[in-house]
């Protein structure tokens, strides 16, 4: 695309909950890959309206006679609207909330809370026309936990020790102990 297309106005979001979160890695996986850096992102209905009243806004300064304009938001199947933030060559900037960039390996998972700023680009691409939020930087709320299924069992209990099985040649696991010759 050429950005003499693009119209920005900078923007910076309240804390939102992230989700299909896409940000220390490009979506490079499943059938609507892109390889790009992207959220989706909820808010309180508050808050919400007013984010989908300044987006509009901006469509409706460049785009005030066109139709089929496309906005990035939706409803989603349990009936709260979902922004969709996109990041069209780069990583944002990613810190926790007191400015400090993110630790390598910190993986921002859904749930997570977070604001972003960026811009609302308006563009248009042929007869193709619309308004995407693109995210320079974002900054961690509060991380939410990896979620491990087996803390509902509690400490480890006596009984089968799945580190002590015999293993074959190569480093595999073996399905039986060996035996004695």
């Amino acid at each position: 695309m050429n950005d003499k297309k693009f119209k920005y106005n900078p923007f910076v979001t309240e804390v939102m909950t992230a989700r299909e979160v896409h940000l220390t890695e490009p979506d490079t996986e499943g059938e609507y890959a892109d390889g790009k850096y992207k959220t989706e992102a909820t808010a309180c209905k508050e808050y919400t309206e007013r984010l989908k009243a300044e987006i509009q806004a901006v469509a409706d300064t460049h785009f005030a006679r066109k139709k089929n304009v496309h906005l990035p938001w939706w409803k989603t199947k349990e009936g709260v609207i979902a922004f969709k933030f996109k990041s069209p060559r780069k990583q944002p900037k990613l810190t926790d909330a007191k400015g400090r960039l993110l630790n390598a390996g910190t993986v921002i998972r859904g749930g997570t809370q977070l604001r972003i700023a960026g811009v609302i680009a308006a563009w248009e691409k042929g007869e193709k026309r619309g308004v995407s939020l693109f995210p320079d930087a974002v900054r961690v709320i509060k991380l939410s936990e990896d979620f491990d299924p087996c803390a509902a069992f509690g400490p480890p209990e006596d009984g089968f020790d799945g580190s002590a099985r015999a293993r074959n040649d190569d480093g595999t696991r073996s399905r039986q102990a060996p035996r004695d010759p």
